[in-house]
């Protein structure tokens, strides 16, 4: 959120608003570094300025009549700026259609979720489900970050609209006409293609013109010519015609699809859906529209696409989507795939239905709106949705395992198995950690396998830590766990703060901390900021645990079975297992729960117990250190090389920036990994 801004632990609220005809700059401490919170409290602030103007009897918003100048004139340049580019290039017009399309589709992009949007993985799909090649989408992409990168419209060309047709520069408005100029621009790429002429050579049309030309000669011309005089030209007298009954409007139906999109800027709006929930929705809503057919609208819905959508459910893999070729071929793939399974590897279970329908239920009570709203969007005939949710069955069977038996736990002589790789004896290199060499290099790689076991914490959590969180001057030094922009929690229990642990310290930790800031970056690790993961700890998991875990034990541990058409194994999570049983009667169960970012098991403690003291959680936290005993420091720290503080071994362009020094300004350029 651009008025949004995160100084060291709190995020401050920063506004320039016009009162009284005087610019008046706002900044406001929020005292929260919980983003989620930040927001709530900006929409509250944002409300009371606009209540404020309102008051001074200023109108702040664009009436229609300045958005569609807006939108002209901004429509009107960029076509004008693309013939001419057209006009005076060799290329021929098939290559000028194909890359007025691409940059079409790209300014349409910004249009729809404004300069600033973060081009995902999602686009990616959506484009190639379109009927985008995954290269055409790849440039699309590409186009996108050239133009960000390149400052996509500048505040001179809003000033100058501002000036010219009359509305205050606010926010607000600064916002709404960035996404009028992106919209313009694309229809005038579209323009540019339908005007095109498709003939290898017109100069032969030429020809007639220019020998009946008898205008001076360039050379002999002494001076500029003098504007040609416009002559009105004179138009018959409109015959006045008895004006017909214009017919009743047709009420515009309204897409599935669509309709989410817009319940789930709603729902994040109020922050009541998070990143996972958002991607369970859009999971949800993709199959239930590709079972009625693609494109569905919402007025059409029938109760026989209920019955679709659970055939459709029977008919995937219980593990679809998860291939390469999935991926790139869509739903009618995994169908394919499933077509070779064996039949106890085929089906969605009843409860993932259950899940799938309650969101697609949520989009629809959203786009119905409330009762009487003649403005909702519904089903000619309400959808029934009882006997999906109940399944063939009687309903699903109680598990007849408990949450424990689930999931195994690392023993300790498995983590020291872990803990034995080259990665803290000596590596052949940052490209080969798990080769045994002479460099020890002190980044993801070394920290975090030893900090999974020493916290029992999410990877995601400690990953996805930034340095703004660290505070490592303190008396007990520690970092924060909250909500970032960069990062989400799994709950609000997860909000905590962990004191840094002495092995950690021992090992260099304090001072690798001191070396990443004096590189400029603003993660505590760097190369686990991937643009195309899911979060930080796929990254981890994909980058560094699984390759960890295939040296340790190549044939899977002893636990390693088949479940639900996939090979299970003690994972990540795992750690977490293993810290949690070493501290149980050892330390009181308020106090795990407040190191593992549990809720407490009683009223009194999840209610009214505050989070314990730092040096509480610093004695528990020592009881674990037999774990990571055996590793010996190496000093003076080594962290990666300044081109290499990011994800990925090679990326086609860095978003690396450098200063005057040379130091590194932020942390994550797109990279393959």
């Amino acid at each position: 959120m651009p008025n949004l801004k995160l100084r060291g632990g709190s995020y401050h609220w920063r506004r320039k608003i016009m009162v009284a005809g005087r610019p008046l700059p706002l900044s406001i401490s929020l005292r929260t570094g919980n983003f989620y919170r930040a927001r709530l409290i900006s929409d509250r602030l944002s409300v009371a300025v606009e209540g404020l103007r309102m008051a001074y009897g200023q109108f702040t918003g664009m009436s229609r009549e300045q958005m569609k100048q807006v939108f002209g004139d901004a429509l009107r340049w960029q076509l004008q700026r693309i013939e001419q580019d057209q006009a005076g290039s060799l290329a021929d017009a098939g290559d000028h259609a194909t890359a007025n399309s691409l940059h079409a589709e790209a300014w349409e992009f910004l249009a729809r979720g404004g300069v600033a949007a973060r081009w995902t993985l999602d686009e990616h799909q959506r484009l190639v489900a379109n009927g985008w090649s995954p290269a055409q989408a790849k440039t699309v992409a590409n186009i996108v970050f050239d133009l960000q990168n390149g400052g996509t419209i500048s505040g001179a060309q809003v000033a100058t609209y501002s000036a010219a047709f009359g509305f205050p520069v606010t926010a607000d408005n600064v916002g709404r006409v960035q996404r009028l100029i992106c919209k313009a621009k694309a229809a005038a790429c579209r323009e540019a293609t339908a005007r095109l002429s498709w003939r290898e050579d017109e100069s032969e049309a030429w020809i007639d013109e220019a020998l009946g030309d008898d205008a001076p000669f360039a050379f002999e011309r002494s001076g500029p010519t003098a504007a040609p005089e416009v002559v009105a030209p004179v138009l018959p007298a409109p015959v006045v015609e008895d004006e017909p009954t214009p017919p009743l409007p047709i009420r515009p139906k309204k897409d599935l699809i669509e309709a989410s999109e817009e319940a789930i800027a709603e729902h994040q709006k109020a922050g009541d859906w998070d990143t996972d929930t958002v991607k369970q929705v859009r999971t949800g809503i993709r199959l239930f529209d590709y079972a009625c057919g693609t494109g569905i609208m919402i007025e059409d819905l029938q109760q026989s696409h209920v019955k679709a959508f659970t055939t459709l459910c029977a008919a995937l893999p219980n593990r679809w989507g998860r291939t390469r070729e999935e991926r790139a071929g869509g739903f009618e793939a995994s169908l394919a795939r499933a077509t070779t399974l064996p039949a106890s590897e085929v089906g969605l279970g009843q409860v993932t239905i259950n899940k799938h329908l309650t969101w697609v239920t949520s989009v629809l009570d959203h786009a119905a709106g409330e009762d009487g709203d003649e403005t909702g969007h519904r089903p000619a005939i309400p959808l029934l949705f009882k006997t999906a949710r109940k399944g063939a069955g009687k309903g699903p069977r109680k598990d007849r395992k408990r949450k424990r038996d689930k999931r195994a736990n690392w023993t300790k002589a498995e983590v020291a198995r872990l803990l034995s790789a080259p990665i803290w004896t000596g590596t052949k290199g940052i490209d080969h950690r798990l080769t045994t060499g002479t460099e020890i290099i002190h980044d993801a790689w070394y920290w975090l396998p030893l900090m999974l076991p020493l916290y029992g914490g999410r990877s995601s959590e400690l990953a996805g830590l930034g340095l703004a969180e660290v505070h490592e001057q303190d008396p007990i030094p520690y970092f924060v766990i909250d909500y970032t922009e960069d990062r989400a929690l799994k709950n609000v229990q997860s909000i905590r703060k962990l004191p840094i642990h002495p092995e950690l310290i021992r090992l260099g930790f304090i001072d690798y901390i001191g070396e990443l800031r004096r590189a400029g970056c603003t993660m505590l690790f760097p190369e686990m900021v991937s643009a195309d993961s899911a979060s930080f700890a796929s990254t981890f998991y994909k980058t560094v645990f699984s390759k960890l875990r295939r040296w340790a034990f190549p044939e899977g541990t002893e636990w390693r079975r088949r479940i639900g058409g996939a090979w299970k194994d003690k994972d990540v999570h795992s750690y977490r297992g293993l810290a949690t049983t070493m501290l149980k009667g050892r330390v009181s169960d308020s106090l795990r729960c407040d190191i593992f970012g549990h809720e407490g098991e009683t009223e009194t403690a999840s209610t009214y117990d505050d989070e314990a003291d730092l040096d509480l959680k610093l004695g528990a936290l020592m009881l674990l250190t037999p774990l990571t005993a055996q590793i010996q420091p190496h000093l003076p720290i080594r962290i990666r090389p300044l081109d290499r503080l990011r994800h990925g071994a090679s990326w086609r362009r860095p978003r690396l920036k450098t200063t005057k020094s040379g130091s590194l300004n932020g942390a994550a350029p797109i990279g393959k990994t």
